[in-house]
């Protein structure tokens, strides 16, 4: 018989599930729509009106990109832990913060402003040439096809939350027991699949604004000071291929 508590971590594993897939798909969209207007022919503002109007957007646009980070940072924190046990919510841990993390970056996209100037570092005119259109559009399909491969492999479910409620329903221990401590250790350090791809789809743009030069440069910076990982992941990365392969090879004979 399933508790009240464990049906409400459900519901919120399930939310977790959406809201998660359904605000990677929103960013997705918002990175990889190509820019279609004309570039201006001032690489910078040259008077105080036009730096009024391009700093104020940037002011917003920083507030609603250091929520998501400082969101995405704090709730990690054994205190919030601490908290999400001392309310008997410690089952939705991992739940509460892909919901969380979902509605910040909802709330970035939605309050997202462009300065109406529009400066660009560089512009190239994807609307004439389909090449350059579907080469743009066809790397982020692909890089977002790596990060969810590589979300799958980093045991999608348990990322999601949905492991550690089907786990409490059929009394076994948190899933997270059940793997290796050198496997543990590294899933402290690094969750987040393929920095090499997300950077792409930030930085892999046909107009680079000065509002989404903010946004890239600030999430690259973080990704690459939280991600840390280090000389032993490596070479747990490579104790596992040399398995791999060794296993491939017993059962190619």
């Amino acid at each position: 018989m399933i508790s009240f508590k464990q049906l409400v971590c459900f519901v919120l594993s399930l939310l977790s599930f959406m809201s998660v897939f359904y605000s990677v798909g929103k960013l997705g969209i918002f990175l990889a729509t190509p820019s279609r207007t004309q570039p201006t022919t001032q690489a910078f503002p040259t008077n105080r009106a036009e730096i009024r109007a391009t700093l104020f957007p940037l002011f917003f646009n920083t507030i609603w990109v250091v929520l998501f980070v400082l969101q995405h940072t704090s709730m990690r924190t054994e205190m919030v832990k601490r908290v999400w046990k001392a309310i008997g919510l410690e089952l939705a841990e991992r739940s509460l913060y892909n919901i969380a993390s979902s509605y910040c970056l909802l709330l970035l996209l939605k309050n997202w402003k462009s300065s109406p100037t529009q400066y660009r570092l560089w512009f190239f005119d994807v609307e004439d040439n389909k090449t350059l259109w579907w080469l743009m559009v066809g790397s982020h399909v692909l890089c977002w096809i790596v990060v969810y491969g590589g979300s799958l492999m980093v045991d999608l479910p348990e990322l999601i939350g949905l492991k550690h409620v089907y786990y409490d329903i059929n009394d076994l221990a948190p899933p997270m027991s059940y793997k290796s401590r050198d496997l543990q250790d590294y899933y402290q350090r690094y969750r987040h699949p393929s920095f090499v791809a997300l950077t792409t789809v930030l930085w892999f743009t046909n107009g680079m604004t000065i509002d989404r030069l903010l946004l890239a440069i600030v999430w690259s910076v973080y990704m690459y000071l939280a991600w840390n990982t280090t000389q032993e992941d490596l070479k747990y990365h490579q104790h596992q291929l040399e398995r791999k392969r060794a296993e491939l090879v017993h059962v190619t004979k």
